[in-house]
């Protein structure tokens, strides 16, 4: 999903930032591994707060760490089944001179 960075969608920036969230990180990580401005990352943090998607805690370090819920964990479970269905078609050439294609 990396690849276009300029071209995510929103459901896109949604999953990598629950993605990178998965285990509990402080928001710089997951700034630094979504790839997102200060700016978008106070938009979809809110959002997914505000959803329950991500949960906020501290750490034993009075560090503000984010977490993946278990409905943010459901929501990745079904993006990942939506995305296997409409994955990109590979064709791949038959010793026989046709072709198959391959989702």
């Amino acid at each position: 999903m990396k690849e276009n960075l300029n071209n995510r969608s929103k459901l896109d920036i949604i999953y990598d930032i629950l993605v990178s969230a998965n285990g509990g990180v402080k928001k710089t990580h997951i700034m630094s591994r979504a790839n997102l401005s200060s700016e978008q990352m106070g938009f979809y943090f809110t959002s997914l707060l505000h959803h329950s998607l991500l949960d906020a805690d501290k750490d034993v370090e009075n560090n503000m760490v984010y977490r993946t819920t278990h409905k943010g964990r459901r929501f990745l479970h079904c993006s990942a089944q939506i995305k296997s269905l409409i994955a990109p078609a590979t064709k791949v050439k038959s010793h026989h001179g046709g072709e198959f294609v391959f989702l």
